[in-house]
């Protein structure tokens, strides 16, 4: 069986939850990771651009053979992910927030959702909530775009009390007065400050979906008997946009010693002329 990556992207350092929890699901496929940094945030881009981003990207992971490609920003999944999957052969999961998930775990009817600012204000996240939660669940949204760029900069690693005083303003008041008791963690960002979370907020259940797509992915991969049962699984990293960034630094940081790949978008995100 040839070991095709699961490739898996979006515009920061987000998706590498995903690839620590891929590691752990299916730890003898090889992985491809790419950041799309030339587009970074996500969150604050138009349907429009989002669309050609998205569609341009798995274009250009389909060159690599993945066995899957993994769109892993909540941003893009909510917001145009149906319309990019009709444009392109390759097997797409993307990242949604398990909403069903915390509404059955909320005791109290309360659950809360931290995501990009696109994320929360978007028409697509108010027909999934009408979609998916009851109406006797009640939803507080949260928008936690300040601290995603903490942790795309790498200052929740080096600066804690600013990420303490970041997460405490955001949620600290909302959360002192409401009973909200299970928050969805809506961007895959969020996972690398759970700890923070946990420890300022012990009572209430954050749900990560970085875990629940990594489970996904191997259940995709044994139903279509692709799963690799031995060797060892290899991670390439590659990135688009200027070295000069902040994040071979942070990913640094976060333990990945893999070499980075450069590559220059003008080379393939061009989706008007190109598809």
């Amino acid at each position: 069986m040839t070991n095709n990556p699961v490739a898996v992207f979006d515009s920061g350092v987000g998706s590498l939850s995903i690839i620590r929890e891929l590691k752990k699901e299916i730890p003898h496929e090889d992985l491809l990771y790419f950041a799309d940094r030339h587009h970074f945030p996500y969150g604050n881009k138009s349907h429009q651009q989002l669309y050609e981003i998205i569609l341009a990207s798995i274009k250009f992971l389909e060159n690599y053979k993945p066995k899957v490609i993994i769109v892993a920003s909540i941003t893009p999944s909510v917001q145009i992910l149906h319309k990019v999957r009709t444009r392109v052969n390759s097997q797409i999961i993307g990242v949604m927030p398990p909403l069903r998930t915390a509404a059955r775990l909320s005791k109290k009817k309360h659950i809360g959702i931290m995501a990009t600012e696109g994320t929360i204000f978007s028409q697509e996240l108010a027909a999934l909530l009408r979609r998916e939660v009851a109406q006797d669940v009640r939803v507080t949204r949260f928008n936690a775009s300040p601290i995603i760029e903490l942790i795309d900069n790498g200052i929740y690693i080096s600066n804690e009390r600013k990420t303490f005083d970041t997460i405490s303003h955001l949620l600290m008041g909302k959360l002192e007065k409401e009973d909200i008791d299970v928050i969805i963690l809506g961007s895959t960002h969020l996972s690398f400050v759970q700890n923070y979370l946990n420890s300022l907020f012990p009572r209430v259940k954050f749900v990560d979906p970085s875990r629940i797509v990594a489970k996904d992915v191997k259940k995709f991969l044994l139903h279509n008997r692709m799963l690799r049962r031995s060797g060892v699984g290899r991670l390439q990293l590659i990135a688009s946009g200027d070295r000069n960034d902040h994040f071979d630094q942070t990913i640094r940081l976060m333990g990945f010693r893999e070499a980075i790949k450069r590559v220059n978008p003008l080379n393939f995100l061009n989706t008007k002329t190109q598809y």
